[in-house]
């Protein structure tokens, strides 16, 4: 049986997504995923509590452990005014420099694999050896699978925990590799891409987990040496059992694609309900403004016809008395008139007083206003 252990944290996507560890989505999009078969399936997080997911726990984890980091980086970004570099914990915890690393095992294929409590065991002792050889290395959570095609398999996350000289823990695999006292495979040549802590670390681990299968009296049942690229000269049955293994592997990378575009779409339908209920809320305080200018017009419209009425009274008002006016000036000339035809019968002094009783009438016509009654007011 051939041993299978990769490591990786992220694919063209982006950050591999636990939801597919616990089948916390929508499995009917799933047809490599057998729902009857489900029940078997096994789960563990670090937290020890049954009901919480695993996303859930990760991301109480990073808040535990790197929230003070998290702070200081983001501090130092608006100190040097930079808030576009600014982030929250969950772009933290799902970028590809800081995300947890998921670790595949499967011993065996779908035509010959073990027992799924022997494979759980193993990888819980894997787990402790982990965690005792790198202190800051932490399991989040682990998943059984035996409802896909293929071998039962394990899915293992895990964090690299660096603590600095402040005691300020933050995501750093070469760090907490180096302060494990893990070697470079090349001591004497540059750390680089083909010569880090990393692969040094892969190879005590995978000759950790066959020393743990030994244990379990399957050693010699495992093909330890990776094979070579060319399918030349193996047997049919090999052969067949290499290509279910490989659709096996795209199966769960393709469940892991659907996972992420599940997550990406719920992520837009998040959006348009918030766009949507921002547009009801503006919609809502529009109507709002439109009621009261309604309510501001109305009563501009009350004052309007009260000063109109007022204005129409006045009016009426003063052409009345411009009527009495006009009609007091035609019986004062029909009395002038008389006046002047009685002069010639009146005594000396009674004409001296008529006399200037007309000078004072015609002094009063004088100092009174002309008014236009047509024009006065400004009405249309």
């Amino acid at each position: 049986m051939r041993m299978t252990i990769h490591n990786g944290r992220a694919g063209k996507n982006g950050a591999y997504n636990p939801r597919h560890n616990d089948r916390n989505f929508d499995i009917s999009r799933a047809e490599h995923i057998d729902p009857e078969r489900m029940p078997g399936n096994v789960y563990w997080n670090w937290t020890g509590k049954k009901d919480v997911s695993f996303e859930d726990c990760e991301k109480t984890f990073y808040e535990e452990h790197c929230r003070a980091h998290l702070d200081a980086v983001n501090q130092r970004h608006r100190e040097q005014r930079h808030p576009e570099r600014v982030r929250d914990m969950d772009a933290y915890r799902t970028a590809r420099q800081t995300c947890p690393e998921e670790t595949l095992l499967m011993i065996g294929n779908k035509n010959e694999y073990l027992p799924p409590r022997t494979l759980r065991a193993i990888c819980e002792k894997l787990k402790d050896w982990e965690e005792n050889t790198v202190s800051g290395l932490h399991v989040l959570d682990m998943a059984l699978h035996v409802d896909e095609e293929g071998a039962p398999h394990i899915h293992m996350r895990r964090a690299w925990i660096y603590r600095d000289e402040n005691g300020i823990e933050s995501i750093a695999q070469s760090k907490t590799l180096q302060a494990a006292g893990i070697p470079l495979p090349h001591p004497d040549k540059p750390q680089g891409r083909h010569n880090n802590r990393k692969q040094s670390f892969s190879a005590m681990e995978r000759q950790a987990l066959y020393e743990i299968c030994r244990g379990y009296g399957i050693e010699s049942l495992l093909e330890m040496q990776p094979r070579e690229k060319s399918r030349s000269g193996r047997e049919l049955e090999d052969y067949k059992a290499s290509e279910a293994e490989k659709r096996a592997q795209a199966a769960e990378m393709r469940a892991k694609m659907a996972e992420e575009k599940t997550r990406q779409a719920e992520a837009s339908l998040q959006k348009i309900k918030n766009a949507k209920t921002y547009a009801q809320r503006r919609t809502q305080q529009a109507q709002e403004r439109a009621q009261e200018q309604e309510g501001r017009n109305s009563t501009l419209r009350a004052a309007e016809s009260e000063i109109r009425g007022k204005m129409e009274r006045e009016q009426t008002t003063a052409r009345q008395l411009a009527e009495m006016n006009e009609k007091a000036r035609q019986e004062l000339q029909e009395t002038r008139k008389e006046l002047e035809r009685l002069a010639p019968y009146l005594t000396k002094a009674e004409q001296r007083e008529l006399q200037e009783q007309q000078e004072q009438q015609k002094q009063t016509r004088q100092e009174e206003p002309e008014w236009d009654w047509d024009d006065g007011f400004g009405l249309e």
